[in-house]
């Protein structure tokens, strides 16, 4: 399969969306006080859309209310500051495996159950982070 900028965003927006569940899943589950309440309430009848006539709104939303694009971070924080800092830490560029290593070593958390996967798909479009060969990465 033939990586190109239009799968690697594609791939990068799954994994995006994935964070998000998984973030909203675990917030469920942790606040079991939470979700019996929301169980327990009556049932609110819906309007219907004016302008679809349906019962769902037009576009989408995240999960999280704060509009679509918006990335969940890690519990220790986001990705970008993270894997600037690696680069810099070293003098010439660095390979994917290289710069997770370096990003566990410091503690950063992945909320992905495939971190590296996660970092692939994600790299590419990290601000302060620039390509300088094939596989190879170097802070701006």
């Amino acid at each position: 399969m033939k990586l190109t900028s239009s799968t690697l965003r594609k791939a990068a927006e799954i994994q995006e969306r994935i964070e998000r569940l998984q973030s909203e899943l675990d917030r469920v589950l942790e606040t079991k006080e939470e979700f019996t309440s929301v169980v327990a309430r009556p049932p609110v009848a819906r309007r219907a859309n004016r302008v679809t006539g349906r019962g769902r709104r037009s576009g989408s939303t995240a999960l999280n209310g704060r509009g679509r694009g918006r990335r969940s971070t890690s519990p220790s924080g986001p990705l970008a500051p993270a894997v600037v800092r690696v680069l810099k830490s070293r003098s010439g560029p660095m390979g994917v495996s290289e710069i997770l290593e370096g990003l566990l070593k410091n503690g950063y958390k992945f909320n992905s159950p495939e971190p590296k996967k996660n970092l692939f798909a994600r790299i590419y479009r990290l601000k302060g982070v620039r390509q300088v060969g094939p596989g190879r990465f170097a802070a701006e």
